[in-house]
């Protein structure tokens, strides 16, 4: 380690950084895409048709859906297609199988017709959400404890870049094109200052989140070591189950339809004019049958707001204008991460933010290799093989990871739709495609050719991301032109989201070939003054 503070943090910040880089990378890159989860949901189920329908028709529905197939249910859930998580209405309740045991049953309904919608399966944009923190291929809790880990080292890199880069600020504003390493460090600043804010939150409320994961020791002061005090635990403090115990006395509960209106009314008195998506109903036909609202989420401040009222006489038994105490701590974290609570221009900042993580990531592991080169190329017994090894995982990982993600995209389309499970082969060809680029990287960086898998991988990202919103208008109705004529703006964004990405690999395809060539030419130059000389 070098001596002095600020030496010691650089040394710190390089190591750590290149270390769980890659990673990172995957962390950030699938988290980011997770803020448009639910869109990518909606893309990869062509089948489910865009949500037209009212709350009206749609309460008048789940009613009529669950009175014919949830009267031996011990609750109905009711999810509203009011929000953009929840573009269709949803019902879940139990149902006896044939030994006569009751089963929890989810079903997607057509909120006018009542018709239920068929899908086919798919990982969708939660398995990729789900990824930046429960990864895959191992078990779940493993995964945890190695993103949080890595979080760890997140954090450290962060705070030890602010202490290595004392000018900061000064460094933003400077960006020199074409100096090699200098350029690429100026690169790593930008996108380090420019969404530093965003970068520090985002990496410790990911800690905060899984506080009772990672110190457990916190439970279990309380409720001892076996799992019964913490299941007794988590139904406290996420206040799970009925509010109310049944009475055993038959009765008549109120439509839906009444009893949405009775909670929009206090609601409104209450001031929260957020519209309710999420119906609980406990204790069917029950004299203490009780409805529980959630409105939707406003601000990050005001998540836990809950409306419990008298599912026979309509009556408000309690309101809760929010979470308490640690949980509205934890909560706001929360929040903050996912961007529940984001509209559409905050969610394409969280976007971009997200993006310009990926982006800083992505410019230390190259500046890492940079930076080494000279010193590499001049090795007696040529490449070390730990240069050879970290330039062939980042070309692999840089542009492998979101090749793969386009490659995810286009088995939605090609698998055959009876496939048996095709869900899981979306992600597996995912992962072969990743670890396809990651190979073709290794073989080339041990012939000292990094600049020409560089070329081909970006290439081939590019032709992939440009693949998909072909490959969707030849196997749906609803490609790039017949969606914007339709004014379906969430195909459009994909599809042109995609076309973006896929010019934006094949502009920097060709600022590697340039380059390439660049260094060539003065190589060349180089032996005829060597010749001359």
């Amino acid at each position: 380690m070098k001596s002095g503070f600020r030496q010691s943090m650089a040394w710190l910040h390089t190591w750590t950084g290149i270390i769980v880089s890659w990673l990172l990378y995957f962390i950030f890159v699938t988290g980011t895409l997770g803020y448009f989860d639910s869109e990518i949901d909606a893309w990869m189920k062509p089948e489910l048709p865009r949500n037209t329908s009212n709350t009206q028709s749609a309460l008048i529905t789940a009613q009529s859906h669950l009175e014919q197939h949830g009267q031996d249910a011990k609750d109905w859930r009711i999810y509203l297609p009011l929000s953009r998580t929840e573009p269709h209405l949803e019902v879940g309740y139990q149902q006896r199988n044939d030994a006569g045991k009751l089963v929890r049953v989810s079903q997607q309904l057509h909120a006018q017709t009542g018709e239920v919608l068929q899908s086919r399966a798919t990982g969708g944009g939660q398995s990729l959400y789900r990824m930046h923190y429960r990864l895959h291929y191992i078990p779940t809790r493993l995964a945890y404890y190695f993103v949080g880990v890595f979080t760890l080292f997140m954090l450290l890199g962060l705070v030890t870049g602010i202490v290595v880069h004392k000018k900061i600020f000064k460094e933003f504003f400077s960006f020199r094109l074409n100096k090699g390493a200098t350029s690429w460090l100026d690169g790593h600043n930008l996108m380090s200052v420019m969404s530093l804010p965003f970068h520090l939150m985002i990496t410790y409320s990911g800690l905060i989140m899984f506080t009772f994961t990672y110190v457990p020791f916190i439970l279990n002061a309380s409720y001892g070591l076996g799992e019964t005090g913490k299941k007794q635990f988590f139904e406290e403090y996420y206040q799970r189950g009925a509010p109310v115990e049944a009475s055993g006395e038959p009765a008549t509960m109120l439509p839906l339809p009444v009893l949405y209106q009775n909670a929009a009314m206090y609601l409104a008195g209450q001031g929260n004019n957020q519209a309710n998506y999420a119906i609980r109903i406990y204790h069917l036909h029950d004299k203490n049958s009780v409805a529980v609202f959630s409105p939707e989420l406003s601000e990050p401040s005001n998540d836990g707001t809950k409306l419990v009222i008298s599912a026979t006489s309509g009556e408000v038994l309690s309101y809760q204008a929010h979470y308490a105490g640690v949980r509205r701590v934890q909560s706001v974290f929360l929040e903050l991460h996912e961007g529940i609570f984001a509209d559409l221009p905050m969610r394409w900042l969280y976007f971009i933010s997200g993006l310009t993580g990926c982006a800083m990531i992505a410019t230390g592991m190259i500046l890492w290799t940079t930076k080494r080169r000279k010193k590499a190329l001049n090795h007696p017994n040529g490449l070390p093989f730990s240069f050879k090894l970290t330039e062939g995982l980042n070309i692999g990982t840089i542009v492998g990871l979101p090749a793969a993600v386009a490659v995810y995209f286009l088995a939605n389309r090609l698998l055959p739709v009876a496939f048996d499970g095709r869900a899981d082969w979306e992600i597996h060809s995912l992962f072969i495609t990743w670890l396809a680029f990651l190979v073709h990287g290794m073989y080339f960086t041990w012939q000292n050719q990094g600049q020409k898998a560089w070329y081909q991988q970006w290439t081939a990202a590019a032709l992939l991301f440009v693949s998909v919103p072909i490959i969707n208008a030849l196997t749906t109705q609803r490609g790039l032109v017949p969606s914007f004529a339709s004014n379906d703006w969430v195909y459009v964004a994909f599809d042109m989201s995609n076309l973006v990405a896929g010019l934006l690999c094949a502009f920097i395809a060709s600022k590697v070939t340039r380059a390439n060539k660049h260094t060539q030419s003065v190589k060349v130059i180089k032996r005829k003054v060597e010749g001359v000389v």
